[in-house]
């Protein structure tokens, strides 16, 4: 698992870096609680402007640590660097490093795209946002029953707006562990809205599944993908 780790890391630091001018900057250190509203936050209190977009960086779905941050010319990094490199995020030192290539989510059409993706094992939950789009409407759910099929679970969610695709399917994608049956499962579950991601965190995070089934065997762990 470590050495599964260590290449996954390799991989992204390689997509991440580049030998011409860079457009991007990687923040490095950040709190893994950090929000990509937090790193704007941080862009406007160091007077760092033309901020196309920001982005919380992960691994298999939990944060990295790390952070990114898009501007529409070199000349707008180059500046950012210089502000934002040993600036302090939530108690933390951050450092930054202006790179020219990012990796970019598999090309997913909406969410029927991102069923694709899923039924492919496409999805591996790493780089900027996980490597998928809706940032703030996914929802990683661990610690399901190893057996659980993504149908029954959007049955079990019927309280909740999830996404769906122009055919009406629920957008639920079961994360396979490569291939294999395991006691517990992950789920990526798309939702309506962000309000409506957070209202299914709070509503699962830390509960039993099905304790009237399964008594207290799985404990859900909830975390919503930036």
């Amino acid at each position: 698992m470590a050495a599964i780790r260590t290449a996954a890391k390799q991989v992204t630091k390689r997509a991440f870096e580049g030998s011409s001018p860079g457009r991007h900057i990687q923040l490095l250190g950040l709190p893994r609680t950090a929000l990509p509203n937090d790193l704007r936050r941080l862009c406007g209190k160091s007077k760092v402007e033309n901020v196309a977009n920001a982005a919380i960086d992960y691994h298999r779905f939990r944060p990295s640590g790390e952070g990114l941050l898009s501007f529409t010319r070199p000349e707008y990094a180059a500046a950012a660097y210089k502000a934002l490199n040993n600036a302090v995020v939530g108690g933390k030192t951050v450092k930054a490093r202006t790179i020219s290539n990012v990796l970019k989510p598999p090309r997913a059409r909406g969410p029927q795209g991102l069923l694709e993706a899923g039924q492919r094992g496409a999805i591996t939950g790493n780089g900027p946002s996980g490597g998928v789009t809706g940032a703030g409407r996914n929802v990683v759910l661990y610690g399901l029953p190893g057996r659980l099929p993504p149908s029954t679970l959007a049955d079990n969610l019927r309280d909740f707006k999830l996404a769906s695709t122009e055919y009406g399917r629920e957008v639920v994608v079961k994360l396979e562990a490569s291939g294999k049956l395991t006691y517990t499962s992950r789920h990526l579950v798309r939702m309506a809205s962000v309000s409506e991601a957070y209202r299914l965190v709070r509503k699962l995070h830390m509960q039993s599944w099905r304790p009237d089934i399964h008594e207290d065997k799985f404990t859900v762990r909830a975390f919503v993908v930036w």
